[in-house]
C-alpha cells in the first residue's frame, strides 16, 4: 500500500511542478512582452499543452530514469531531474520540428519552462518526500549486518540521509532489504550470506569498505559466458578527456561570474585600504601541478610587521603551538586585522585566487593549495595531489575546512582526484555558497 501511495504522490508532484513551471513561463513571457493575456499567442503548442501529452511525456521520461523506481540521495535525484528536464525540452523541439510547426512553437515559453523545472521539481520532490517520510510511508525496513562498529556507523548514516527512506530493524524477518558491511567478512562467508538473504528479501546491498575509493564512476565489465565480472576503477583526473572537460566548464563559469567578482574585489580592496596600512594583496608560494611553485594571491588579512604580535601571543598561550601543528591554524591570531577577521570569517580572503585561475596556476575547484613546508608531510599521496592544479574551493572546503586536521584534508583531496566527475564539481560549487553563508569550518 505504501509503495502505491509513494508512486501516486510522486507522480502527482511531478505533474504539479510541470504545470507550475509552464504557468510561470507564461506569466514571465507576458511580462516580457507587456501583454495582459494569459495565452498571448495562438497555435498548436497550446493544444499540445492542454491535451496532456506533455505531462504524459514527462512522467514517461521520469520512469525511464528511475525517478519512481529507485531510491537515490538528494544529489543523485537532482542530477536525474536535470537530465529529465533536458530530455523533455529536447523531445518537444524534435516533435515540433518533425511536425513542421516551429513557427507556432513558442521557444521562449519552453525555454523558460526548462529553467523553471531546474528548481521547481527538486523543491517539489523534496517537500513531497518530507511529507511521505513524516507519515512513515516513504520508509522501508532494512536489516544491517556487519561488525558492531560498521553497523552503528551505517545505521547512523542511513538515519541522517532520510531522503533514501531506509529504516533500520532488528531482524531480517521484518526487513524488505538487507545491507551487508563487507569489511572483515571472508569471500566464502559473504557468498553464503548473499544466497541466504536473497531467499528472504528482494534486495541485498553490499557496502564495500575501501578507503578513498568510490564505485560511482566505476565501470563494470560483465563476462556472461565465464560468469565473471571486472570492476574498472580509474583516477578520474588522470584522464585527459576529463581534464579538458573540467577546464572548459570552469573557464566558462568563471567568465560568467567575472563581472560580479570584479565588483566584489574592488569593494573589498577599498575597505582593506581604509582598515590598515599596507598592500591590498598577500602573496605566498604554494605547490602547483607537477610540483611547480607559484605565487598564490590572497587579500591581506594581517597587520604589517606582525611576527612580534605572534611571538608575544605564543608566550602567553603556548598551547596554541600544538594546535597549529595539528590544524595549521591558531584559535585566535593576533596578527589579523579587523577587516581580515571578517574576510576570513566568510572565506573571502581567497577570492583574489581568481588571478591564479586566469594564469592557469589553479582551478576553480580542486585540492587545497599546499604550502612548501607541507610537501614532506603529505607523504605517499604527494604524486596524486600534485597531478592536479589546486583549487580556490574544493571538497575540503565544504567538509569542515578548518575543523579537519591536516591528514583528513589530504584524504578528501585524494578522494576527489580519484572519484572526480563534473556533477561532483557542481555539488561542491553549490555547497561552497552554503558554507560561505553558514561560515561552517571557517576561522
Amino acid at each position: 500500500m505504501h509503495k502505491f501511495l509513494n508512486l501516486f504522490f510522486l507522480i502527482l508532484t511531478d505533474i504539479s511542478t510541470l504545470f507550475l513551471s509552464l504557468f510561470l513561463a507564461h506569466k514571465i513571457r507576458i511580462v516580457l512582452e507587456h501583454s495582459e493575456l494569459f495565452f498571448g499567442y495562438k497555435g498548436d503548442i497550446d493544444r499540445f499543452f492542454l491535451s496532456g501529452w506533455l505531462f504524459i511525456l514527462f512522467i514517461l521520461i521520469n520512469f525511464l530514469l528511475g525517478l519512481y523506481t529507485k531510491r537515490n540521495d538528494f544529489w543523485e535525484e537532482l542530477r536525474r531531474s536535470y537530465i529529465s528536464a533536458f530530455l523533455l525540452l529536447l523531445t518537444i523541439v524534435m516533435i515540433f520540428f518533425i511536425a513542421k510547426s516551429t513557427d507556432e512553437f513558442s521557444r521562449t515559453i519552453y525555454m523558460l519552462m526548462f529553467l523553471n523545472l531546474l528548481w521547481i521539481v527538486p523543491v517539489g520532490r523534496f517537500l513531497c518526500k518530507k511529507l511521505l517520510n513524516y507519515f512513515g510511508w516513504w520508509q522501508i525496513d532494512a536489516y544491517v549486518i556487519g561488525n558492531v562498529k560498521q553497523v552503528k556507523k551505517l545505521k547512523t548514516d542511513l538515519g541522517i540521509n532520510w531522503y533514501l527512506g531506509y529504516r533500520s530493524v532488528d531482524s531480517v524477518e521484518k526487513a524488505k532489504i538487507v545491507f551487508i558491511a563487507t569489511r572483515e567478512i571472508g569471500v566464502e562467508k559473504l557468498e553464503t550470506m548473499i544466497h541466504i538473504y536473497k531467499r528472504k528479501v528482494k534486495d541485498v546491498i553490499l557496502i564495500p569498505y575501501l578507503n578513498n575509493i568510490s564505485f560511482a564512476n566505476a565501470e563494470i565489465i560483465d563476462l556472461r559466458i565465464g560468469r565473471m565480472s571486472f570492476i574498472n576503477i580509474q583516477n578520474q583526473l588522470f584522464i585527459s578527456k576529463n581534464i579538458l572537460i573540467k577546464k572548459s566548464a570552469e573557464f566558462l563559469l568563471v567568465l560568467l561570474m567575472l563581472p560580479v567578482i570584479i565588483v566584489v574585489l574592488l569593494v573589498i580592496s577599498v575597505l582593506i585600504k581604509f582598515d590598515s596600512s599596507g598592500s591590498i594583496f598577500f602573496k605566498q608560494k604554494r605547490l602547483g601541478r607537477d610540483g611547480e611553485i607559484f605565487e598564490c594571491y590572497k587579500f591581506r588579512t594581517m597587520h604589517m610587521q606582525n611576527e612580534t604580535l605572534l611571538k608575544d601571543y605564543l608566550q602567553l598561550y603556548p598551547e596554541e603551538i600544538e594546535n597549529y601543528a595539528q590544524y595549521h591554524k591558531y584559535h585566535y591570531d593576533p596578527r589579523v586585522t579587523k577587516m581580515g577577521f571578517w574576510l576570513r570569517r566568510f572565506s573571502l580572503d581567497e577570492l583574489p585566487q581568481i588571478i591564479n585561475i586566469f594564469r592557469f596556476e589553479m582551478n576553480l575547484i580542486g585540492p587545497r593549495p599546499y604550502m612548501l613546508n607541507e610537501k614532506e608531510k603529505i607523504g605517499d599521496n604527494l604524486e596524486t595531489i600534485l597531478h592536479v592544479r589546486p583549487g580556490l574551493t574544493g571538497l575540503w572546503q565544504i567538509s569542515g575546512r578548518n575543523d579537519l586536521d591536516f591528514f583528513e584534508r589530504i584524504d578528501l583531496d585524494v578522494w576527489y582526484i580519484q572519484n572526480w566527475s563534473l556533477w561532483l564539481d557542481f555539488i561542491i560549487f553549490l555547497k561552497t555558497f552554503v558554507v560561505l553563508v553558514t561560515r561552517r569550518g571557517a576561522k
